[in-house]
């Protein structure tokens, strides 16, 4: 067993070249600013062979929204090790260690942007979160006509539209579906890994944003990062300025934090290509607290859970639950999952269902868990069933 070791400052500029080193990236200016601000709010851990270090990964704290609960997460990120210190268990030690300090800071769930989502099954994360990408040619842009002339438009480097634009982001519905709560050190982090971000406002009554787009130019491509609105009017603001750059770009492409995809918002939807591609992955840290938080849609008649987590045991186990109108009751029976229970699941899937990626029938039907049916549904018409939606990438 590797000895894990919790990283200082005095540790970022080892920290800093395994990084360079197993991911195969140049040093610059503006790459050790991401990186440091990044590593700063960040506990880090490592291990070491000969007094060097050999392996790290950041476990970077934030608060998520979803469906109006906010919950402690930790993202994994900077998962790494020296190629000739592969292969002897230091992933897996970082990982428990990194579990271990996420419960006892009273952490619900972890997310990570995987290289294998194969590899990251194994310490208990699933993907929960996908992308619909669009993308058009210019002559197929649609002729947006505007219901009202009505406020300002104005256009802005990302650092100077923060101010207008946190408001917005914070209370759209988009990000609320377990997306990021953005604290000032994280927008200043975006800034200082996207300088080539732009943002087009939409000022409603000249003073306050109704919505916003993020965008940089790629060659001939308009890339657009984030779109957020309140209303129609500010809905059509913003689609008049994207297609206002017509005559500059050849493509516009769209990464959409929500997976359904919309074709049919075009006029001709056979003009735009639409692709759903995986994004991120989630784990629960804490079950009895994530459950014990979650907004359950309805009353749950009790029903017993088997839970299987091979990383983290105190998750592992027979779990009774009943929800009430003002009080969810959750609590564990016996540590071992293989006793009587009415559903069968491991946490994987569990993440899944909770945050709304896949239902629990659905998961019934593909036999990824057992149980009756009639438990199944009783449980499952409680939860949440909003595709999860994250616009940030750690």
């Amino acid at each position: 067993m590797n000895e894990v070791v919790k990283l200082s400052e005095k540790d970022l500029d080892e920290f800093y070249h395994l990084y360079l080193y197993a991911f195969n990236n140049q040093d610059s200016e503006e790459r050790r600013a991401f990186f440091d601000n990044r590593y700063k709010h960040s506990q880090a851990y490592g291990i070491h062979h000969r007094n060097k270090l050999s392996s790290g990964m950041l476990s970077i704290p934030f608060q998520i929204n979803f469906h109006g609960v906010t919950y402690k997460m930790n993202g994994i990120g900077d998962v790494m090790s020296y190629p000739e210190f592969g292969g002897h268990g230091a992933i897996t030690d970082l990982m428990r260690q990194a579990f271990a300090d996420m419960r006892d800071d009273g952490v619900s769930l972890s997310y990570l942007a995987p290289f294998s989502y194969d590899f990251y099954r194994r310490f208990g994360y699933e993907e929960v979160f996908d992308r619909a990408i669009y993308q058009i040619k210019n002559t197929d842009l649609p002729r947006v006509k505007l219901s009202e002339e009505r406020g300002t438009f104005i256009r802005l480097p990302l650092a100077d539209a923060i101010a207008l634009i946190d408001e917005v982001y914070e209370n759209n519905e988009q990000s609320r579906n377990g997306g990021v709560k953005r604290d000032p050190w994280w927008w200043n982090y975006l800034c200082l890994k996207h300088p080539q971000w732009q943002v087009g406002v939409y000022l409603e009554d000249d003073k306050n944003a109704s919505g916003y787009v993020i965008y940089e130019p790629s060659g001939d491509t308009f890339k657009i990062q984030e779109l957020m609105y309140t209303n129609q009017l500010s809905y059509q603001y913003l689609q008049r300025f994207i297609c206002q750059h017509e005559s500059m770009f050849a493509k516009f492409e769209y990464a959409n934090g929500d997976p359904k995809g919309y074709p049919d918002v075009m006029a001709n939807p056979d003009t735009v290509d639409v692709r759903i591609r995986p994004y991120m992955m989630a784990r629960i840290i804490d079950l009895q607290k994530f459950v014990a938080d979650y907004p359950f849609m309805q009353k749950v008649k009790t029903v017993r859970l088997a839970v299987k987590d091979e990383l983290i045991p105190q998750n592992n186990g027979i779990w009774r639950l009943k929800v009430n109108v003002n009080r969810t009751n959750f609590e564990k029976l016996s540590n071992n999952e293989q006793n009587m229970a009415d559903i069968h699941l491991n946490v994987q899937n569990l993440t899944k269902a909770f945050m709304g990626y896949r239902q629990l029938d659905y998961l019934k039907r593909t036999g990824a868990i057992t149980g009756s049916l009639d438990s199944i549904h009783n449980l499952g018409n409680a939860l949440h069933s909003e595709s999860p939606m994250l616009w940030d990438y750690f």
